[in-house]
Formats: structure tokens, sequence, C-alpha cells
């Protein structure tokens, strides 16, 4: 941008070309800023998945103890007892028997994604305290394959969602008129947010950034689900034409724009989930200091991790 001054004055000369110039510094800080955003984010790309180890032992040690064993089937059998409960309505105050409409739900599509890597969570940790048992095991030669990448998976997206699911639903969902806060409504619109923010602070499994994909996908997917479902006539349990209220697809408009936001909400929330997930990490690396242990990092740079205990 560049401007004239001839036939002005002195006084406006001097302003425009202040202007001018605060004009040219704003331009190159703003460039300045794209390129090393650009390249911070080619750089993430570039990022290596994390260590198979992460995914089967926990933040505070090097090797899986008994205790984190016994930790990862409970948290598998809270998840279990949601799907269950949720079913079967078990602790809700007023029942109204239509199983036929549970799948329709986001909540419920939380408790199976829940379910799923509670589950696969167990069998990888299991298996890894059975190959600690073998003398000369490594367990940096473990490899990250379609079921450690899988679990990583299902544990972002799950994290995202469950605590999504809680704020969406108190924030846009609860209705006083029809919704009854009893143990079952605080169980899947509570414990479930509750239980992934501990075990986030537990597990050693690691948040990217790039990764904000993954619940975005599920949400859109379940977003297509509705439209499908609306277009089908399909009702919820208590007889409306929609699934929920925020997404009555009577009003398209409306609603799309709730669609979008809700997008950008959960996209923002990875985000401040990846950094829960860095804050872990400071906090751990700190403490490792203090007591002068060998910290985890869920960074795959060119540092050999620590070498683990035998645990027999």
């Amino acid at each position: 941008m560049v401007l004239s001054f001839t036939g002005l004055p002195s006084s406006k000369r001097l302003l425009l070309f202040f202007l001018q110039c605060s004009l040219c510094h704003r331009t190159m800080v703003s460039k300045l800023w794209c390129q090393e955003i650009g390249r911070r984010w080619k750089q993430a790309g570039r990022q290596e998945p994390p260590h198979a180890r992460l995914l089967s032992e926990p933040k505070c040690q090097p090797y899986v103890a008994i205790w984190y064993l016994y930790y990862r089937w409970i948290i598998f059998l809270v998840w279990a007892s949601f799907v269950v409960c949720s079913i079967f309505e078990f602790g809700s105050y007023k029942k109204l028997w239509q199983h036929e409409k549970w799948p329709i739900y986001l909540t419920n599509w939380d408790a199976v994604l829940g379910f799923t890597q509670a589950l696969i969570g167990g069998i990888l940790v299991s298996k890894r305290w059975q190959l600690q048992k073998i003398s000369g095991f490594d367990p940096s030669n473990l490899k990250l394959e379609f079921t450690e990448r899988v679990y990583w998976f299902l544990y972002v997206v799950t994290t995202n969602m469950a605590i999504g699911v809680t704020m969406c639903y108190w924030l846009a969902v609860y209705n006083p008129e029809i919704h009854q806060v009893d143990p079952l409504n605080i169980m899947m619109h509570v414990c479930n947010s509750v239980l992934m923010l501990v075990d986030l602070f537990v597990t050693s499994i690691s948040f990217r950034l790039r990764n904000f994909w993954w619940c975005l996908s599920i949400v859109f997917f379940y977003v297509i689900f509705s439209v499908i479902y609306y277009v089908a006539g399909g009702l919820d349990k208590y007889g409306y034409h929609y699934i929920y209220k925020v997404l009555d697809w009577k009003k398209p408009v409306r609603t799309l724009l709730i669609c979008i936001g809700g997008f950008t909400f959960v996209t923002v929330l990875h985000c401040v989930i990846c950094m829960l997930a860095n804050i872990r990490d400071r906090i751990y690396r700190k403490i490792a200091k203090r007591f002068n242990k060998p910290a985890q990092t869920n960074m795959t740079d060119n540092k050999q991790l620590p070498e683990k205990l035998e645990v027999v």
C-alpha cells in the first residue's frame, strides 16, 4: 500500500507517513504470525505418534503395577454400568420404557464409546501385565499396532465427547419440565465427565492439537444421523419430531447455525483438553524432578524413554 503525499500540508504529510509505516508494520507482523503458525502446524504434522508403551501404563509409574491393572478394569465396569443403567433406566424416577429410542441420543453414543475404549484399555493393560512377567521383556519394543491406534482414537474422542455432552446437556438441552435430576441423569451427564477428567490425570495417553478432527468427525456423523432420522419421521422418547430441541430441523437455518457453533465448541474444547494434558505432564515432570525420578514424556523425540522395572 503506497500513499501519495504531494500537494498536502506538511502536518498531513507527516500523519500519512506515520499511517503508512503503521500499516506496513501491521502487515509485516501479520505475515510473520501466519508464517509461524504455518511452521508450527507443519511441525505438528511431522510429529510421530506416541510410543505404544504410553497407552498401557500410568503416568506416575514406568510400569504396570497391580493397582493400575485393577484400576483399568474398574473403569471398564463403571462404563459398563453406565450402558446397562441407561438401557434399562435403572436410577430413573420416571421410566418411559422406550428402549428402541436408546441409540438415537448422543449421550448414549458417548457411553458406547466409553465402554469400548475402556474394554480395549483393560485388554492392553492386561496384556502388558502378562508380558512384564517374561524375563528380559523390554517395553520399548512394543509397537503401535492397529488396536493401540484405535484405543488412542477412542480415548481422545471419549474424553472430548464426555465433557462436551455434559456441558451441552445442562446448558442447551436440560428442561426441568420434562427432565428429572435423578441418579441416572447425574450418572450420564455428570459422572461421565468426572470419570474421564480423573482418568486423564492418571493415564499417559497424549493429546495432540492436530487431532481435533477426530471428535469433529463423530459429531458430524451424529448431525447427519439426526437429519436422516428427521426426514424418516423419527420421534424422540417424548413424542416430539426431533431428537433434541436444539436439533429441530423444522428450522433448518437456526439448526444449521447451532451445528456450526457446536463444531466450533468441540474444536475449542479439544484445545482446552490438550492444555489440561500439558498441565498434567508438567505436574508429573516437576514431581519427578523433585524426587529425582525419571519423568515420562508423551513427546516422541529422539530421547530414549526410561528403562522399565520388571514386575514378577
